[in-house]
Order: structure tokens, then sequence, then C-alpha cells
């Protein structure tokens, strides 16, 4: 954590959105203190300020096209994550806006000296210098934190489009669009999803262990639950037509 990076976030007055406002303070929260090096997961982003992984990444483009921040070098970042195909974005905060560039040795006339880049890679990336200028001090590698392991990233990646698939747990709550979203597909009223249903609905598949689904498919599930419950409780005619699982047949 910057506290330099977060200071400067919340002190700015570029960005007037407080939507974008609060992605950029929470992008702060993993940049160094010059900004650089922030590659949190768009589903830690969604996490940190509570909003939709969607809305996340159109305020992060918001950010991106008033310069507040650019794509930096991704190296960076895969110098922590293994797998290429699951290296985040990483960005740095332009905080300093419309300050001048240091001048270089080669413009005072002075024989560069050789610079060793020690990510092995070329000093230019995405428009980012990865060389220090002289009278600049070297960023400093950004800390892990809580910015999650290979394996929790792509977790919280697939979680955040849905794919996750988990067993069912004592803690499990539907989430309230998905389930709101297949009950009135069903034709369910609100009143019928009652805590003793869906505790119901879990104790029959906390039994059932090796049955996954993704989050939809549970709320899915739970909402099948409910409508085969409500067909038996009235003792109509298709109440045969339903199995156990709440799938008619």
């Amino acid at each position: 954590m910057s506290v330099q990076a977060m200071t400067w976030a919340l002190e700015q007055r570029l960005v007037s959105d407080p939507t974008a406002r609060h992605v950029l303070l929470c992008l702060a929260n993993y940049a160094d203190k010059n900004g650089r090096g922030a590659f949190p997961s768009v589903a830690s982003l969604a996490d940190d300020t509570g909003l939709s992984a969607r809305t996340v990444q159109a305020k992060l483009r918001v950010l991106e096209e008033q310069g507040i921040v650019v794509e930096g070098n991704r190296a960076v970042a895969a110098a922590y994550i293994n797998r290429r195909d699951r290296v985040p974005t990483c960005y740095d905060i332009i905080m300093e806006r419309g300050e001048s560039t240091a001048p270089r040795t080669e413009q005072r006339g002075e024989s560069p000296a050789p610079r060793e880049n020690p990510t092995g890679c070329s000093s230019q990336q995405n428009g980012v210098n990865l060389t220090t200028e002289r009278g600049e001090g070297a960023a400093p590698n950004p800390s892990l934190n809580h910015q999650g392991t290979e394996e929790q990233l792509q977790r919280e990646a697939d979680s955040a489009d849905g794919r996750l698939r988990f067993p069912m747990t004592e803690e499990w709550q539907p989430s309230p669009e998905d389930l709101a979203a297949q009950t009135r597909l069903m034709g369910i009223p609100v009143e019928a999803i009652t805590p003793e249903v869906v505790g119901c609905f879990k104790a029959h598949y906390l039994a059932l262990p090796d049955i996954a689904h993704t989050s939809k498919r549970w709320a899915n599930e739970l909402a099948k639950w409910i409508k085969r419950e409500r067909t038996i409780s009235s003792g109509g005619d298709e109440a045969e037509l339903w199995g156990k699982k709440g799938v008619k047949v």
C-alpha cells in the first residue's frame, strides 16, 4: 500500500465523477509511492469498491481517457504471475500532470552510462519509460499485499464472470440479482423466498457435496426448488411432473 499515491488520489480534483474517483483511490492502494506498478484484477477492484466488474472496467476506461492512468509495464505483474494468460493489466497513475521530463544525459552533451534492465525486457513498453532519470529515486517493486496469488487472481476473475463452480456451503447466499431474474421468469412471488425454504434447499445440497454449480446455476436450482415446493403444497396437478431436485421430467 502506498500512502503517497492514495493521498494524491484523495486530494486530486482532476476526476469529478464520484465512482471513477472511488476506483482511482482503490487502484492507488496497489501502486508504489510514484503511482506506478498497480496490477489488481478487476475482481479485486470490484470487491474493494463494492461495484460490479463491468462498472469498474468502465471507470478504468474513463480514467484512461482523461489521462489519469496509463497502461504500465506488464513485466511488473508478470514477475509475480507465472501463467502469461493470467497476467492482469498493469497501470501507472500519472500523479504529476504536465511536468517536464528530466533532461537526458545525451541532451547535456554527456556520454550516457549503460543501464541495466533488471527485468530483461525492453526499456519502452506501452509508452512507459522503465529506466530511471537522473535525480529520480528508483521505484520500488510493489508488494503483493492483498493482490492475491496466481490462483486467487484466477478464481476472482472466474467468479466475476460467473464461471466459478463450487459445491454448496452452509454460508452460501444466493445473488439477489440472479435469484430475482430466475423467480421473475418462473412467475414466483417474492414472498415465497423465505429463510426456511432457502435453508431446506441448502441442507439438501450440503448432503450432496459432489454437486458443484456456478452462482447463476445455484440461483436457478433454488428457484426451481421453490417452484416445486409451492406446487406440492398447493396440491396442484403439476406436482407429479416435478422430480426430486425440482426439475420437470
